[in-house]
């Protein structure tokens, strides 16, 4: 699974991003990430190259960061399932994303779709708060039913439903 990060996200991680573009990819097992803050507080939105589904992960610490990698997965495992998958095809999902590898965004209109639903994340996070839990699946699940331009204005959460159909039950 490739998590392609902002350099905001990167100089936060302290990291160095590799160059994913001449490699072959796979859209649905890849994410562009972003950080951001609010109340003082750090948080990550993450959304699927393919479906352009989010995930939002708030509340994080510096222990957070320093193990990132589990983390993401298992908010992402967390999402899928309140979203009424099927835990056999979500942990064939998780299985297939195998290790988390940061790489460097590729695709404009993706951070910018990111950006607009970062911007109404900002505006419907105080809902949701506080939370014990740093995965938002309430917020995350809203954000789903946002429609996408790119996507025709179709909604990311019925494309994440025909990707997963076609991965898993082709």
């Amino acid at each position: 699974m490739f998590l392609e990060c902002t350099k905001k996200l990167a100089d936060a991680l302290k990291i160095r991003l590799f160059d994913i573009t001449p490699l072959r990819r796979e859209p649905f097992y890849e994410w562009h990430a972003n950080l951001f803050v609010f109340n003082r507080r750090k948080g990550i939105i993450m959304m699927n190259n393919q479906t352009r589904y989010c995930v939002v992960l708030y509340g994080l610490k510096v222990e957070h960061f320093k193990n990132l990698r589990p983390i993401v997965l298992s908010a992402i495992e967390q999402i899928f399932l309140a979203e009424g998958f099927y835990k056999e095809v979500v942990v064939q999902y998780i299985n297939h994303c195998g290790d988390v590898v940061f790489a460097k965004t590729h695709d404009r209109s993706i951070i910018s779709q990111m950006n607009d639903m970062l911007y109404l994340t900002t505006c419907w996070i105080e809902d949701y708060l506080p939370t014990g839990d740093i995965c938002m699946v309430d917020l995350s699940m809203k954000l789903g039913g946002v429609p996408v331009g790119s996507l025709k204005y179709s909604f990311p959460i019925d494309h994440l439903r025909e990707a997963m159909n076609s991965e898993f039950f082709s």
